[in-house]
């Protein structure tokens, strides 16, 4: 029989696609519905991070607090079209405060917690901000540049690790209490599916962040999301994003779509760590854990396979992966530590939402195929569609199916909107940036994002394929590839690895152990992919750069090798 999770039985379910009344609003249609049909089930549970306090917020509350945060808002001058900032930690307060600007018609821009100032300044200026939400951190934060913006209503959050309310700042929690329970607030003219409610930045891979317009539409297709995550009433879903990323939104919508419960811990002070994650899989129902590879990576190494051995999973049954692509190895190495969990790889930008996966009853491969409703392509230069093999652009066709709705409206551009569209034989795509191929299966493979592809001796080759082949070695924890300037081959391919402790103790700091083990790294990787794609110099680093999504900045690392190769040149000039 199979699983209501599997492509086919999402078809059966919903037909051609899923509906969206033309007055959607997701507060109303969404948290509403699931407070009338299971008003006392959990719909976030807040855990402390040290797991000594516990908050759980059932749908009614969710409901009747977001309902009054409208009002407060609305009480404050807000109303439909105006744009307000949030960065706030992972609290209940968060979800609170966004259905309740949904509710109006307001619009929601996350920052995630990461951001300083000048990041806040160039995001309030560029989405024209009328308000802030954040704790007493952020709120500070936000006042050093808020005058220079013109914004002058600021809320405050109460958290645990409040400082005390800031003056001229609105006490957000006070203000819901002084609304009547049972209020109701919806904007005054109603809700269009057209409006917009979130604005997003883009993590910055290689270039500034860009802000994406998203429609209320598009909340819709975060049914996909919950399906995605096998979520349905009374399931406990763990998605290990900062809500401030595209992909926190993606974990509540996805998880409060499909009527279940969102799992919200705030994260250890200072650096994360597997234990930390163990920890609360080991002592709560968790059954589905969404989390970036960064984070699977760190759970297959030896110390997190030896906790995780003294503090068994107690309820784990479904796990996806997401924000970059997850490396084979990974994938079967976490199977084995668990006996039988697939980490189901995903694909999705904060200009959409989940559009290429691994579903159920699907062979896991690659990045998966088209999510349910979803038209991919591999298309060319002039928006041509590709035959499979080829590489190409990853791409959404915009004229049908789910890409003319659940997808941005465009990205902001020196005033416009630039929909990053491409047309050619009757059919228009968005064009994604991404690098790919289709196999004749139907799967789409990941090659790298379009500036990250390295060109060496006529070949082009996807970082994440050297970094995959070189994650098979046990020393490497992580790496990155970049194309390294060479007068010969114009770039040859460099890694900068993260080493395993027990690698990292032996070797760094020793010349001929480090040799030694660079020739190791080589010829294992001769046995794992073609030639050709062996990195040719490989540097042994503590860290790899990133963005505040945890994506891999190897703009960085590529604008580092070229700077490093310049300096060489001028030094060989200067001896002649």
């Amino acid at each position: 029989m199979a699983s209501e999770f599997s492509y086919d039985a999402i078809h059966a379910r919903y037909g051609d696609g899923i509906p969206c009344p033309p007055d959607y609003s997701f507060p109303t249609h969404v948290i509403d519905r699931w407070a009338r049909e299971q008003p006392d089930r959990p719909a976030i549970h807040w855990v402390s991070h040290d797991f000594k306090k516990e908050r759980i917020m059932s749908y009614r509350e969710l409901a009747d607090a977001s309902n009054k945060a409208a009002k407060a808002f609305q009480d404050k001058g807000l109303k439909k079209g105006d744009r307000a900032l949030i960065q706030l930690p992972r609290v209940c307060e968060w979800f609170v405060a966004v259905l309740g600007l949904w509710r109006i018609g307001a619009v929601a821009s996350p920052s995630t917690s990461l951001l300083v100032s000048k990041d806040l300044k160039f995001r309030a200026e560029v989405a024209k901000a009328k308000a802030f939400i954040g704790d007493h951190e952020s709120c500070g934060r936000f006042e050093e540049i808020s005058s220079t913006v013109g914004i002058s209503l600021i809320f405050q959050v109460r958290t645990d690790d409040d400082g005390g309310l800031g003056a001229g700042r609105v006490d957000f929690q006070d203000a819901l209490s002084k609304v009547p329970d049972g209020t109701k607030c919806e904007a005054p003219g109603g809700h269009n599916s057209t409006d917009l409610v979130i604005l997003f930045f883009t993590s910055g891979t290689t270039g500034a962040p860009k802000m994406v317009l998203l429609e209320a539409e598009y909340l819709v297709g975060h049914t996909i999301t919950g399906l995605w995550y096998q979520a349905k009433p009374g399931t406990l879903v763990l998605c290990m994003a900062d809500l401030g990323w595209a992909k926190g939104t993606y974990g509540g919508a996805g998880a409060f779509s499909m009527g279940a419960t969102v799992f919200l811990q705030p994260p250890p002070p200072g650096n994360f760590t597997p234990t930390h994650l163990i920890n609360a899989l080991h002592r709560y129902p968790i059954e589905t854990l969404c989390a970036p590879p960064t984070i699977y990576r760190s759970l297959v190494t030896s110390s997190a396979r030896a906790y995780l051995k003294k503090n068994p999973l107690k309820a784990l049954r479904h796990c996806v992966g997401a924000g970059e692509p997850l490396n084979a190895s990974v994938i079967k190495e976490w199977r084995e530590i668990t006996g039988n969990l697939t980490i189901r790889d995903g694909w999705g930008m904060s200009e959409t939402v989940i559009a290429v996966g691994n579903f159920e009853g699907v062979e896991v491969s690659s990045m998966g195929k088209p999510a349910p409703f979803f038209q991919m392509g591999i298309v060319g230069h002039n928006g041509e569609e590709l035959r499979d093999g080829e590489e190409g652009e990853l791409a959404i066709r915009t004229d049908k199916g789910a890409g003319s709705c659940w997808i941005f409206k465009g990205y902001v551009k020196n005033g416009k909107v630039d929909k990053r569209q491409k047309s050619h034989g009757g059919k228009t795509w968005f064009c994604t940036g991404d690098r790919g191929m289709r196999d004749a299966d139907g799967y789409y493979w990941f090659v790298g994002r379009d500036d990250d592809v390295i060109t060496s001796s006529g070949y082009r080759i996807g970082p994440f394929e050297v970094e995959s082949a070189l994650k098979t070695h046990p020393a490497v924890v992580e790496s990155a590839a970049v194309g390294s300037p060479d007068l010969s081959r114009g770039e040859v391919v460099k890694a900068f690895v993260i080493l395993s402790d027990e690698y990292r103790d032996k070797v760094l700091g020793k010349k001929d152990k480090e040799k030694d083990l660079i020739l190791d790294m080589q010829n294992h990787f001769k046995k794992m992919t073609a030639p050709y794609k062996v990195p040719r110099e490989i540097e042994f680093v503590d860290t790899l750069p990133k963005t505040v999504s945890g994506k891999i900045r190897r703009i960085e690392l590529r604008d580092l090798e070229k700077q490093r190769k310049a300096d060489i040149v001028k030094q060989q000039k200067a001896k002649l």
